[in-house]
């Protein structure tokens, strides 16, 4: 895997003791709005914890309307939303752990060292094998399997409350570093036009 030129210059976390900021993020579309979902499933824990919601919607999200009316009707207001992608990196810097889906982000918050909570839009995501606890990440499956269920509060209550678990998995994304990747490439290719 190869980073996008923005975390090249991106910090990586070191150990945090406590937790202030969560990102949120599912993709480009987000095509099932699990976005909404992961939000009303964590607000009551944040708003009791003063936790920061960092929310990233690709431009192409379907529903902003929605989520823009919903936002407005919330007591707790410590939320940023942005569809600005580019700038993931640095709003991973202030986030020590996520909720994200099953893609290419999983490998950003890895090097980055933030653990994560994983929800697969659909079976083909959920085939992607490196959100996984030995990695740093607490893979629920796929959405349609957990969207009546409260498996992604009662995991993102156990994320926050829970100091020693969540140090176990920031340990686990520690062994991750996607950074070199791009001129090892360069430098292969290169060696095979040789």
């Amino acid at each position: 895997i190869t980073l996008r030129d923005e975390f090249y210059s991106a910090k990586p976390h070191q150990k945090s003791s406590s937790v202030t900021a969560v990102l949120v993020t599912f993709g480009g579309t987000d095509q099932n709005n699990i976005t909404m979902f992961a939000l009303s499933q964590i607000i009551d824990i944040c708003d009791k914890n003063s936790i920061k919601i960092y929310i990233v919607c690709g431009s192409g999200y379907l529903f902003k309307e929605q989520l823009n009316n919903y936002l407005s009707q919330l007591q707790y207001k410590n939320i940023e939303l942005t569809f600005a992608s580019g700038v993931i990196s640095k709003i991973m810097e202030q986030a020590q752990i996520a909720i994200s889906s099953n893609g290419r982000t999983v490998y950003e918050l890895a090097d980055m060292n933030i653990p994560a909570i994983v929800v697969s839009h659909h079976e083909r995501e959920s085939t992607h094998s490196f959100a996984k606890l030995e990695n740093g990440f607490i893979n629920l499956g796929v959405y349609k399997d957990i969207c009546n269920t409260d498996i992604l509060q009662k995991t993102f209550a156990k994320l926050v409350d829970d100091a020693s678990y969540r140090e176990l998995l920031f340990l686990n994304t520690k062994k991750y570093n996607f950074r070199d990747n791009k001129q090892k490439i360069v430098k292969m290719i290169l060696g095979l036009l040789g």
